[in-house]
């Protein structure tokens, strides 16, 4: 065969190729997986979103990025698994089981803080979803949060994971940086602001840690569950919380951390935010 035929077939065969459509190399991709030929699926997973078009649909284009991610995952390229998973779920925000694949994968890699988030995330969308709750008390318990992970290990156990019972069993009654009520540290005397405003109630700091606690527990964000808190300078309530601490929450997240890992921090026993404002000495 003379070499200009060669070209001249490559030349083709390279067009045929690239002709192929977005659902042609998806449904090609997803045969060869069932077939177990994962490289050959790999390959055609890529080639359908380089292929892909905006007609084709963002939620087929996240399918295929799931797909390919838990096929990188099986044959162990975890980093490129995580970005899979990450594009996914730009588009795919309701996707539970992919939120606690990459939590997973996450918390392997040591990115405990974003892993305790994609496993907050997944339960927020599905709230049964009970090796979530058991995963992410495994993530607090390795960061000595040790009544967040009693609390996420009960509630797995609750919905059936039986190792979870266990792990909950040995954390009762431990005590850690997310103690709340248990032998919480004395309460700092209220603001005069507080008591001015409605000497039926002054505000506590663990009202407001209970009144989060509860919220978030229900499934709601941490941002959210924030956000929704009223500031006892201003509504004078139970379950109010300090403004400092407030703001300092939202000063943290655009500092760029997690939402988790701000609430860890400044939601807890004795932050400093808690402590009422102090008065300048007269002159």
């Amino acid at each position: 065969m003379s070499t200009h035929v060669l070209i001249v077939l490559l030349l083709a065969a390279s067009a045929s190729a690239s002709a192929e459509s977005f659902k042609s190399w998806a449904a090609r991709a997803s045969r060869e997986e069932r077939e177990k030929n994962d490289a050959a699926a790999l390959s055609s997973y890529s080639n359908a979103l380089s292929s892909w078009k905006e007609s084709d649909g963002r939620a087929a284009r996240a399918r295929v990025f799931c797909a390919r991610g838990a096929l990188r995952e099986k044959t162990g390229d975890e980093a490129e698994a995580i970005r899979d998973y990450t594009e996914c779920l730009a588009a795919d925000k309701k996707n539970a089981k992919v939120f606690h694949k990459r939590g997973r994968l996450r918390m392997k890699s040591g990115d405990t803080a974003l892993a305790i988030d994609d496993f907050y995330q997944a339960v927020k969308v599905d709230l049964r979803f009970a090796q979530a709750y058991a995963d992410r008390g495994s993530a607090y318990e390795t960061q000595g949060e040790r009544v967040f992970a009693r609390e996420d290990h009960q509630r797995a156990c609750e919905l059936g994971i039986k190792t979870s019972c266990a792990e909950a069993k040995s954390l009762a009654g431990s005590k850690g940086k997310a103690a709340r009520t248990r032998e919480a540290p004395p309460e700092p005397p209220p603001a005069p602001s507080y008591a001015d405003s409605s000497p039926a109630y002054h505000p506590r700091f663990n009202d407001c840690l209970n009144a989060l606690d509860r919220c978030s527990r229900s499934g709601k964000a941490f941002g959210a569950c924030v956000n929704a808190a009223p500031a006892c300078e201003t509504k004078v309530v139970k379950g109010c919380c300090p403004a400092a601490c407030l703001s300092t929450f939202v000063k943290s997240l655009n500092r760029g951390r997690s939402e988790a890992a701000a609430y860890r921090d400044i939601f807890t026993p004795g932050a400093e935010c808690s402590a009422p404002p102090k008065e300048e000495d007269d002159d």
